[in-house]
């Protein structure tokens, strides 16, 4: 084994090492950065000097701080040979590349098992406003259509919709919202949650992943933030970010509540000049300042702000988002064993959707919101002065996040006086009317709160075979609740009706602080990384891991497994594990049901409105709601040349109890009713007997399955010296199907009354997706002129989404008794049920089926010594126009675009 290492602050006498401070270095192809521990260099015995270097010869143990503030330790063997450069002490690699832009990773990079790896120069190869935009890089994504008046969040390998939304194609449903529902985001090791977000109006009666508060017109589409999809990624500014790194496959035993992917986020506080930053792109800007402060040699303080405005079409302030973050990061590193990095952030964000005023009908949307969070890692270390206990360290991280949410919908309607329902119990009486004319108000005040707590104690250990073991033990904690004003509006803003005879389903005011329980999550793990490198150079690595989680009274036992091999340049590698994702309070926590029906209506103009109502109410929470579990399985290859290394991932998802809509045939005991009028007084009336009616009402169950397979390669090839330049490469195929389970049916009543048959029942229609989508990058790098010219290509090969031609025969039937009817499959084409019967649809084909799309992109970035930044980046370069087969506008092809970033350090 040879590794290479950069050293900065690096002291030595006669003796030895007396101190060491920053260090980076490679090892096994990796980059690793952090900080060597006092007395970290144990039993270094022989070095000499050549040239530029130390070499370090026989048996050594370099101990350190990685990144993530976790101690390391990296054990050379008797024979192995360790170069380490020794550089200034006022000079480090990093400063050094603050004026000119040194030997960086521009593009995302593979490590051992499933996790991808973004660092800093490469978080900036995408103009990012935020971390959705960073995270376009992976396999699988591509430059997306820019608007960031749309919330953003991202689903991994699937073809169930755009990976990450933020175009006019934002998919609802049970394929894509069970994804993205099941992405977890953590900052510095502290989940951030949106499982607490209720700012929806209908979640009693409409389905999980509906899209709630939205609004579209000619001066552009808003969609804020939505609750069940994820933390919406815009909320993320790129500021302090040292390095992200997603799990698109089976995480450690440590992290949970997630089903398709996990994505980490490491900040970083360090002493560095004032940095002023301004981006511009389409309708966007964007400005932010950030310091960092050396308050002495063991303590940092960073502090960050920044403001983004976006407007959907800048010729119109009329649909616009607006950020500001102030971030604030404090760390310490201290020889008593004391490590501990302090968060605290706060930002708002708001969301307007104002009608055009030629557009009387036109829908206005406000969205307010701010919060609040603090988080805080801390750590201790038990292995100093030559001690190696069996603990070596433990560690607790600590978030709390408290935020205010209010959306406002307001549209003008003109339809006449009409009745609508207010009873909250089962009941029949007067209904009042809404105003001929008024305008229509719906709210949502939310309150969030959400705690999440980690402790875990970490001890590394080798064994006389020299098997070499870190092992954590860990649990963790989450909380949840929702201490909002909920949901309310004007009257009738909901459902009103137009004649007697009709019913709908109706809303109530619902108050979250009252109604609203806490959701408790409550977790136990142990985790072992186990790492053998045998005589002959072969290296084995082994995570072995078991999670226990209790979430609202669900228990799940969670192995996972990541293995691999390495043989040479070859690595063979496979994992398998079990994830759950427990449901939101949106999704538990719905209000009741209101059935209305208008029962009759009776007026006389200038003495009398009378409305006879009967509201029925069913208990319309789903405090039963199980968490949506996933097996995750992949295999993979990846292989080392002299001039680049290959990475290929073969993957199988299986997503079950996901959560999804049921229809649920309700009977009521409709009222039948004798009305008195007499001359000009209000009619009276009567209840004089019932009869049967049936109806239809959404529920919210754990009901979908579905399944995601497919291929990821990744190929980063080393610098072409005698051309300055970097490639790389990354492409992935991928098929989903999705289904709800068996019983979950779909209720339609025949266009034709028939008295034999109130509704026809059917199968569920299933869908079946493919992607295949490839990606170039070629970055040619000066570091003397600190100039970067980055191309970057998206290849869309294939994308088609298949519904097959429907099932037209009914399975069963509801009778007009209320009795359910199943017919034998060999009689469901009988013309004796021809009335129920349906359309026949073709094969519905949408994306590409045939043809293949291609577009590209560019970055130029110049590095002056003055202290300027200028990047320029433009999408679309050949302004190319892409059609799918039907002639129509291909969604997912970015539009060309141009976008500036211009930074100074003073």
């Amino acid at each position: 084994m040879k590794v290479s290492l950069l050293v900065g602050a690096v002291f030595l006498t006669a003796g030895g090492f007396l101190s060491a401070q920053k260090i980076e270095f490679y090892h096994n192809g990796e980059l690793k950065k952090g900080e060597l521990l006092n007395g970290g260099l144990k039993e270094c015995k022989e070095f000499s000097k050549k040239d530029n270097y130390w070499v370090l010869k026989g048996k050594c143990q370099i101990t350190f701080l990685n990144a993530n503030n976790k101690e390391e330790t990296i054990i050379m063997k008797t024979g192995e040979e360790l170069q380490m450069q020794i550089l200034s002490p006022k000079i480090s690699s990093r400063e050094k590349s603050e004026i000119r832009i040194e030997g960086v990773q521009l593009t995302a990079k593979k490590k051992q098992f499933s996790e991808i790896s973004i660092q800093q120069e490469a978080l900036q190869n995408l103009q990012s406003f935020s971390i959705g935009d960073v995270l376009q890089q992976l396999p699988g994504q591509y430059v997306q259509q820019f608007d960031n008046t749309q919330f953003k969040n991202i689903v991994f390998r699937t073809a169930s919709g755009s990976p990450i939304t933020g175009s006019s194609t934002i998919p609802g449903g049970d394929d894509f919202g069970n994804r993205a529902f099941g992405v977890q985001l953590m900052v510095n090791d502290i989940a951030l949650s949106n499982n607490e977000n209720m700012q929806s109006y209908n979640s009693a009666n409409s389905s999980p992943f509906a899209i709630d508060f939205t609004v579209s017109g000619n001066s552009g589409n808003l969609t804020p933030g939505q609750p069940n999809y994820g933390v919406d990624l815009r909320e993320i500014p790129t500021e302090n970010i040292e390095s992200i790194e997603v799990i698109q496959g089976i995480p450690d035993a440590k992290y949970g509540d997630l089903t398709s992917g996990l994505i980490k986020v490491n900040t970083i506080a360090k002493a560095s000049p004032l940095r002023l930053d301004a981006s511009l792109r389409e309708g966007t800007y964007q400005v932010g300042l950030t310091k960092g402060f050396g308050l002495n040699k063991n303590n940092a303080l960073n502090v960050a702000v920044s403001y983004m405005n976006s407007l959907s079409d800048p010729r119109t302030s009329l649909v616009g988002y607006d950020r500001t973050n102030f971030n604030v990061l404090w760390s310490s590193h201290g020889k008593s064993g004391f490590s501990n990095k302090l968060t605290a952030t706060f930002s708002t964000n708001t969301s307007k959707g104002r009608k055009d005023p030629d557009d009387l009908n036109g829908i206005i949307i406000n969205v307010d919101n701010k919060s609040f969070s603090l988080g805080n890692n801390i750590s201790y270390n038990f292995a100093r002065n030559g001690r190696k206990p069996f603990f070596r360290s433990i560690s607790a991280d600590v978030g709390i996040n408290y935020a205010t949410q209010l959306t406002e919908r307001r549209y003008w309607l003109n339809q006449g006086a009409r009745p609508y329902g207010t009873s909250s119990v089962n009941d029949v009486y007067y209904a009042p009317y809404t105003p001929p004319s008024y305008e229509n108000q719906a709210f949502a005040d939310g309150k969030p709160l959400n705690i999440y707590t980690n402790f875990s104690i970490n001890g590394t250990k080798m064994t006389a075979s020299k098997w070499v073991h870190s092992y954590s033990f860990g649990a963790n904690f989450r909380y949840g609740d929702n201490f909002g004003k909920g949901r309310y509006g004007t009257a009738g803003q909901f459902t009103t009706f137009k004649s007697t005879g009709q019913g709908s389903d109706g809303m109530r005011d619902y108050n979250y602080r009252d109604n609203v329980f806490s959701s408790k999550q409550y977790a136990f793990y142990v985790q072992d990384n186990i790492t053998k490198a045998f005589a002959n150079k072969n290296i084995l690595r082994a995570n072995l891991g078991l999670r226990y989680d209790l979430q609202n009274s669900y228990s799940t036992y969670s192995p996972r497994i990541n293995t691999s091999y390495q043989i040479g340049n070859l690595t063979v590698r496979g994992g398998v594990g079990l994830t759950s994702k427990a449901p939101s309070l949106n999704q538990l926590y719905t209000a009741p049901r209101y059935f209305d029906f208008l029962l009759g209506d009776y007026r006389l103009p200038g003495y009398y409105s009378a409305a006879i109502m009967q509201t029925v109410v069913t208990p319309g929470d789903n405090s039963d709601l199980k968490p949506s579990r996933s097996w995750k399985t992949e295999i993979g290859v990846d292989y080392r040349l002299p001039f680049g290394s290959f990475n290929l991932t073969a993957y199988y998802n299986t997503l079950f109890d996901g959560f999804t809509t049921m229809s649920v045939l309700k009977t009521m005991n409709k009222a039948k009713v004798n009305v008195n009028i007499v001359g000009t007084e209000i009619p009276t009336f009567e209840i004089v007997g019932t009869e049967k009616f049936h109806y239809l009402q959404n529920r919210i169950v754990n009901g979908y399955q579905s399944v995601d397979k497919g291929l990821e390669l990744m190929a980063n090839f080393k610098k072409i010296e005698a051309l300055n330049l970097f490639i790389g490469f990354n492409a992935s195929y991928v098929e989903t199907s999705g289904r709800k389970d068996d019983g979950l049916y779909t209720f339609k009543a025949p266009e034709i009354s028939d008295k034999n048959f109130e509704y026809g029942i059917y199968n569920d229609t299933r869908n079946k997706s493919s992607m295949a989508r490839a990606s170039f990058s070629f970055d040619y790098h000066l570091p003397k002129a600190g100039l970067i010219i980055g191309l970057r290509t998206d290849h869309f090969l294939s994308d088609r989404k298949l519904t097959g031609a429907n099932d037209i025969y009914p399975i069963g039937y509801l009778k007009s008794d209320g009795e359910i009817q199943m017919i034998p499959e060999s009689e469901r084409s009988n013309p004796l049920y021809q009335n129920l019967f349906l359309k026949p649809s073709d094969e519905k084909l949408s994306g590409l089926y045939k043809k293949t799309l291609h577009n590209v992109h560019l970055r130029v970035t110049k590095d002056f010594l003055s202290g300027f930044r200028l990047s320029v980046y433009v999408s679309n370069v050949f302004n190319l126009r892409a059609y799918d087969e039907k002639g129509y506008l291909y969604p997912n092809f970015t539009s060309t675009s141009f976008g500036a970033n211009i930074s100074y350090k003073f």
